[in-house]
């Protein structure tokens, strides 16, 4: 037979007499905590109230109550009439139900798990990591990056957000980027991508990829590549060549920027 998930199919499962008796002995939890609810756990009925409150099971000449051994404990004088246990006490099919104790002993467990629970220590929540900003991302990022390649690596980032205002920078594609913050040109938003340049570290190499790179003018030869998706492209070596092509990076990028702007 299926085990029942509900209260009411369990109770529906035995003879009227017993029947009766456990409708009774559920209305008086019911009434004595009103807070509690309903389940089945071990196959009994059972009522929880921060933990599980009482259960209570029916059987051929007795019905079962388990308010927990402290639930009997506690009462053990005006139990003392009745068959049990540890945590359990048997009330006989052929006599009336004391209904008035079953009551003061679910009143007792309901203070009794109260009080349980505002004892028990409240895990703090975990400290919230704050978000990093933009900018702390592209210097967390370069932080880690080989010690031989973070230092020129910052020295292009220094000369690009020096070069304009309106030039941010993120990580994109898993690698430091640079774009434009301000409005673009309304009759051509899409033409230019708002993505000015993104770095490209692999293998030790520092090259740095314009998407749009072929639509700048770069009279300088700067910007190398032809592309049939338009970027091009710019390696870096050393501080040296870093210092040597600064000029000419920053005209390529003023000159970017002029095509973007209003």
């Amino acid at each position: 037979m299926n085990k029942p998930t509900t209260i009411d199919r369990y109770i529906a499962d035995f003879p009227a007499e017993t029947r009766e008796l456990l409708e009774q002995i559920r209305e008086t939890i019911r009434k004595a905590a009103p807070e509690a609810e309903e389940t089945i756990n071990y196959g009994m009925p059972t009522f929880t109230l921060k933990g599980n409150l009482v259960h209570f099971a029916g059987y051929k000449n007795h019905i079962g109550f388990y308010p927990s051994p402290s639930g009997i404990e506690a009462f053990q004088e005006r139990l003392a009439v009745y068959k049990g246990a540890k945590g359990s006490v048997q009330f006989p099919i052929d006599q009336p139900l004391p209904l008035d104790l079953i009551a003061d002993i679910v009143k007792f467990r309901v203070s009794e798990n109260r009080q349980l629970a505002e004892a028990k220590p409240k895990k703090k929540p975990a400290p919230r990591t704050p978000k990093l900003s933009d900018s702390e991302q592209v210097m967390e990022h370069i932080q880690k990056l080989d010690p031989k390649l973070g230092p020129l690596v910052e020295s292009i980032r220094q000369l690009f957000l020096s070069t304009d205002p309106d030039i941010g920078e993120r990580i994109k594609w898993n690698h430091p980027s640079f774009y434009y913050t301000g409005d673009m040109k309304p009759f051509d938003p899409k033409e230019y991508k708002r993505e000015l340049a993104v770095f490209n570290l692999h293998k030790g190499k520092i090259m740095l990829v314009f998407p749009s790179g072929a639509k700048i003018t770069d009279p300088s030869g700067l910007l190398e590549g032809t592309y049939k998706d338009g970027r091009r492209i710019v390696f870096f070596t050393t501080q040296e060549d870093i210092d040597a092509k600064a000029a000419a990076l920053q005209a390529a990028i003023k000159e970017w920027l002029r095509l973007v702007e209003k």
